[in-house]
């Protein structure tokens, strides 16, 4: 009887002093707080909270998640184009236009490991200046690219590419601005 006792004692004490909800809850206002300032609130929402480890994470951490969704986007972008451009006849400018295409979206691929390597020197603001100043500036030349030449029209997934590319750049930048 006196053994029984003392395991519900136990774990009475445990239960008071376990409270999983509220760091759930803390960190959920954390993500939400910094999803409020990004440009698009639901797309931050939904790609932090993909992440499992969001949960646990401060906000350098969630920027890094945020980057890592906008790098993801970078690298369907670069499939898409190379994908129409393998498919495209020789010589068209369709071709033309998604070879440079391409190749921008190959750079931006390799300018997000400077990015994270930023981030891990905790240069906040060096991270968000090549998002700024290199990733996006190679994403909007291809849509330029397309824009210059109004006789080739740019195929969807590339358009829509290029549109999620910026959204989730520009959501990083927003979560690197406010940490």
């Amino acid at each position: 009887m006196m053994a029984s006792f003392g395991v519900f004692v136990l774990i009475f004490i445990f239960t008071l002093s376990y409270q999983p909800s509220t760091l759930v809850r803390t960190d959920d206002n954390l993500i939400k707080s910094l999803c409020s300032k990004a440009d698009f609130p639901s797309i931050c929402l939904d790609c932090l909270t993909s992440n499992p480890s969001s949960k646990t994470a401060d906000a350098p951490a969630l920027s890094i998640i945020a980057i890592r969704c906008a790098e993801n986007q970078a690298n369907l972008w670069r499939q898409a184009s190379f994908n129409i451009y393998a498919s495209a006849p020789n010589g068209s400018p369709l071709k033309k236009i998604l070879q440079f295409c391409a190749g921008q979206a190959v750079v931006a691929r390799d300018d997000f490991t400077a990015v994270l390597q930023r981030m891990l020197a905790q240069d906040y603001g060096g991270a968000k200046y090549i998002l700024i100043n290199q990733i996006q500036p190679l994403v909007d030349s291809c849509k330029n690219d397309f824009l210059n030449n109004p006789n080739v029209p740019m195929p969807l997934v590339v358009a829509a590419g290029i549109q999620q590319v910026t959204i989730h750049c520009k959501n990083a930048e927003a979560i690197l601005s406010n940490i």
